[in-house]
Formats: structure tokens, C-alpha cells, sequence
């Protein structure tokens, strides 16, 4: 069946972040220290971080720590199949002592991205590539008196329905995601767990530019305005695409488990 080729795709993983609330540390205070200084711990080369906090759905309130990573062998140079470091890995930390000590501090507030944090690793299998939502920082500071540039990231769970053969839904997505269109500012992506906690699942990670991007279509979970409703209208061929989707799996939003988030933080280096 033919496939949409992923391989030099990036790689999306996904670590549950925890603050230490019995040691009274609170979401201000996490923020504040990632912000000013949990920002200047390096990434391994190809790879960026962003910390996410729930906005509502299944974690609202809770943390994540999404990682975009240029492809799967930048991600295998320092992270095992069993999520362990590799030795490349350690010796890029041998050799950064204040990296190592910025990383002590930071699990004085709360978890880290690491063992036995519980992750996954994701695979991308279809983008809108005709998104508007352009490559950049997911979270930016700005001018003082001015609001951060900081990009709602939604995580959408997905389930195939009784005795559909998850090839025969993927190949349905590489054959017709190209009739996606997003709402302006939203950006769609279909990714599939390999490696970690949550093997075989599908998500749709949908990248949105801003919150007023977000509350122009949806400002409430599951409650769409009058712009969403004519924008529906105006591409019915997306519309059918996701009559003919939900044929085969789950679709984003409610009753399916999500999380909208809004970006906090990101890697510096």
C-alpha cells in the first residue's frame, strides 16, 4: 500500500512533567525558574524543547515537555530504544558541568525529561504542509509591557474502530491529508507512538499560532463559533475527508481524551 515516506521526518516526544507540590513549590515558581534559567540547558544537536502547561481538556493546569527532534537518527545518537542515554549522550554531559548543575536545580521544582518520567516517542505520519503556522519559536519573549509570543499546542488521542487494521488507516491519511485544510493559524499533524509509554497510539498534534487564534474558532472546548461553522463551509471537501476518517478511528476533541496547552518556556540552545 503505498505510504507517505516519513523518514527524514522529525520526531515529537512527549514527557509528563510533574512540580513538587508537597515541597510547596508552585506553578509560578516552576515557570519563573524555567524561564529564566532552565532555558539555558542545552539540547543534544537537533533538538529543541518547549514546556507546555495544560489549558484545559484531560490535564489542564499539568505540564509536558514536547521535544522536536530533526529526524529519528539524531533522535537514536543519544536516546536508546529504551529510553536510556546513550554514550554519546552521557559524555555530553561529562562535558557540560553547569548544564548538569542547572538540571539538579530544576528537580528541586519538579520532574525532569528523563527516566522514569513517562514519555513517548512519536513518529509523524501526515502534516498540512499548506499550513500557515510557519517554522519558529513556539515561545518567545518580547518587548517589556508587550505579551510573549506563546503557541497553543493540542494533544488529541486517537483509537481505530473494531477491526480496522491500523495500515489500512494510515494508508487512508498518506492518501488524502493533502484535503486537509486548517483554520488560518492552525497547523494538523497525525503521529504514531514507537517508542515509550504509549506504543501504537495515534494523536493529532494540532500547532495553533496564538490563543486568539485559538478562541477565534474554538474559545471553549468543543464549542465552535460562527467563523468555524462558515469556514466548514467553505472547504466541504476537508468536511467529507473527515466523514470518511471517522469511518475508520476516533476523531480530535470530545468524547476522546485531549489536552490543549498553551507554551511556557523554550530551550534557549
Amino acid at each position: 500500500m503505498p505510504r507517505h515516506d516519513t523518514s527524514n521526518a522529525p520526531v515529537f516526544s512527549l514527557y509528563y512533567i510533574a512540580i513538587d507540590t508537597e515541597a510547596g513549590v508552585t506553578p509560578e515558581q516552576f515557570e519563573a525558574f524555567v524561564r529564566h534559567k532552565g532555558v539555558h540547558i542545552p539540547c543534544y544537536p537537533g533538538w529543541r524543547w518547549t514546556l507546555l502547561r495544560g489549558l484545559r481538556g484531560e490535564r489542564a493546569g499539568q505540564y509536558m515537555m514536547l521535544f522536536e527532534i530533526d529526524d529519528a537518527g539524531q533522535r537514536d545518537r543519544y536516546l536508546a530504544a529504551d529510553g536510556n542515554q546513550t554514550e554519546l549522550a552521557r559524555q555530553f554531559w561529562r562535558d557540560r558541568r553547569e548544564a548538569r548543575e542547572l538540571i539538579r536545580e530544576w528537580k528541586k521544582y519538579a520532574t525532569f525529561s528523563e527516566l522514569p518520567t513517562i514519555y513517548t516517542d512519536y513518529r509523524l505520519l501526515a502534516e498540512n504542509k499548506k499550513s500557515t503556522v510557519a517554522d519558529g519559536p513556539r515561545y518567545q519573549e518580547r518587548h517589556p509591557g508587550e505579551e510573549p509570543l506563546a503557541r497553543v499546542i493540542g494533544i488529541h488521542n486517537l483509537a481505530l474502530r473494531p477491526d480496522v487494521r491500523a495500515d489500512t488507516f494510515e494508508s487512508f491519511i498518506a492518501e488524502n491529508h493533502h484535503r486537509i485544510e486548517d483554520y488560518p493559524d492552525w497547523k494538523f499533524r497525525l503521529l504514531k507512538g514507537e517508542r515509550g509509554n504509549r506504543l501504537d497510539q495515534y494523536v493529532v498534534l494540532m500547532e495553533i499560532a496564538s490563543l486568539a487564534a485559538l478562541h477565534a474558532f474554538y474559545p471553549d472546548a468543543d464549542i465552535a463559533t460562527a467563523e468555524a461553522a462558515a469556514f466548514a463551509k467553505s472547504y466541504r471537501d476537508t468536511k467529507q475527508m473527515y466523514e470518511e476518517w471517522k469511518q475508520l478511528a476516533s476523531f480530535s476533541g470530545s468524547p476522546q481524551i485531549y489536552t490543549d496547552y498553551l507554551s511556557v518556556a523554550e530551550s534557549l540552545s
